[in-house]
C-alpha cells in the first residue's frame, strides 16, 4: 500500500469513527430526535409559552379596560359600558386613520418583499465573496441604529434644508419638500422594513437546489423564466413570512408616521398615543389597541389559512 492510499484508508476510517460517534451521541441524547414526544422537548417549548401567557394576558387587561368608563376626573371609572366601542363607530377620523394604517401598510410590504427577493437573491447566489460581504454589512448596519435615528437620517435628507434640496440647488433645479408627505412615510418605512424582509426571505432561497435552477435552463429557459417558475414559488415560505412580518410591525409603527409625517398623517399607534397621553382616555386607547390586534391577527390567520402554518406555507410530506 502506498503512502497516499495508506493516508485515504485512515482518513475513511476517521470520518467513519466520526460518523459512529455521532449515532451513538444520538442514540444517549434525551431528546427523540425522531419526532417522538420526550419530556426534554417539551420543556423547550416553556420559554415561549410564558412568553405567549405574557402576550395574553396583556389582551385581557385591554378588553377589560374597553368596556370601563372613562371620567375626566377620576379617568377611570370602573363601571362597564359600552360607549366606548359605540365611539369608535362614531368617529369619523379613526375610520380615516385606520383605512390610512391599512393602505400604507399593505404599499410598504409589497415595496420590502419587491425589493428584498433580489436582493437576498443575491446575497445567497453571488460568487464574489466582497460583493456578498458588502450586502451583508448594508443589510445588518440599520440594526445597530434605532428607528428614531434613521427616521431623523430621513429629515436630513429630505428637509427643505437637506441634503435632496442642496442637490437640486446645485443642479440649478426647484427644490421640493418631501416632509409631511407620503413619500416621506413609505421611503422611511421602506428603509425600516427592509431588512427584515431580506432576513426573513435569504433561508427560504438558501434552502433551493442551485441544479434545479440549472435544470432549468438546460431545459431552454432564460434567466427571468427560471426565476419566476422555480426560485418564486420555492421561496414562498420565506414571502409569506417576510409579508407577516413587514406588514405586521408597519400596522403598530409609531414613530416614523409621527416624525416624518410632520402630524398629518398619523397611523393608528399615534391615535392611541393622543388618546392616552393627550386626553387621558384610557379606555377608548384600550378599544383601539383592541381592533388594531385584531387586524392584525386576522391578517396573519388569512395567509396562514391560504398558505398554511407549517413551515409557513410548505407541507412536508413524511415518508
Amino acid at each position: 500500500m502506498s503512502i497516499r492510499e495508506g493516508l485515504r484508508y485512515g482518513s475513511l476510517r476517521a470520518k467513519w469513527r466520526i460518523v459512529d460517534a455521532l449515532i451513538a451521541a444520538k442514540q444517549r441524547a434525551p431528546v427523540d430526535f425522531d419526532g417522538g414526544s420526550d419530556r426534554f422537548g417539551y420543556a423547550l417549548l416553556i420559554p415561549g409559552v410564558l412568553l405567549v401567557s405574557f402576550l395574553a394576558v396583556g389582551m385581557v387587561f385591554l378588553a377589560w379596560y374597553s368596556v370601563l368608563t372613562y371620567d375626566t376626573v377620576e379617568i377611570i371609572a370602573y363601571e362597564y359600558t359600552l360607549a366606548n366601542w359605540r365611539d369608535l363607530i362614531d368617529t369619523g377620523t379613526f375610520y380615516t386613520v385606520f383605512v390610512r394604517t391599512i393602505m400604507y401598510s399593505a404599499a410598504v410590504t409589497a415595496g420590502c418583499v419587491a425589493l428584498a427577493i433580489p436582493y437576498a437573491y443575491l446575497v445567497v447566489r453571488t460568487d464574489r465573496t466582497l460583493f456578498r460581504y458588502l450586502l451583508l454589512f448594508g443589510l445588518f448596519v440599520p440594526f445597530f441604529t434605532g428607528v428614531i435615528i434613521r427616521a431623523y437620517g430621513w429629515l436630513i435628507i429630505l428637509g427643505e434644508n437637506g441634503l435632496l434640496n442642496w442637490v437640486l440647488g446645485t443642479l440649478s433645479l426647484p427644490t421640493v419638500s418631501f416632509l409631511g408627505t407620503p413619500v416621506a412615510v413609505l421611503l422611511g418605512l421602506l428603509q425600516y422594513l427592509l431588512p427584515f424582509a431580506v432576513l426573513m426571505l435569504t433561508p427560504a432561497i438558501a434552502s433551493i437546489d442551485p441544479d434545479l435552477e440549472r435544470a432549468a435552463k438546460n431545459c431552454g429557459a432564460n434567466q427571468w423564466q427560471t426565476f419566476r417558475h422555480v426560485v418564486l414559488p420555492l421561496a414562498r415560505p420565506g414571502i409569506t413570512a417576510a409579508t407577516i412580518v413587514s406588514f405586521t410591525i408597519c400596522m403598530a409603527n409609531y414613530s416614523i408616521p409621527d416624525l416624518l409625517g410632520g402630524g398629518t398623517l398619523s397611523f393608528v399607534a399615534n391615535f392611541i398615543y393622543n388618546q392616552v397621553f393627550g386626553t387621558l382616555n384610557y379606555p377608548f386607547a384600550a378599544v383601539l389597541s383592541v381592533v388594531l390586534v385584531a387586524v392584525a391577527s386576522s391578517f396573519v390567520l388569512v395567509v396562514f389559512k391560504m398558505y398554511g402554518t407549517g413551515t409557513l406555507g410548505v407541507e412536508v410530506d413524511e415518508a
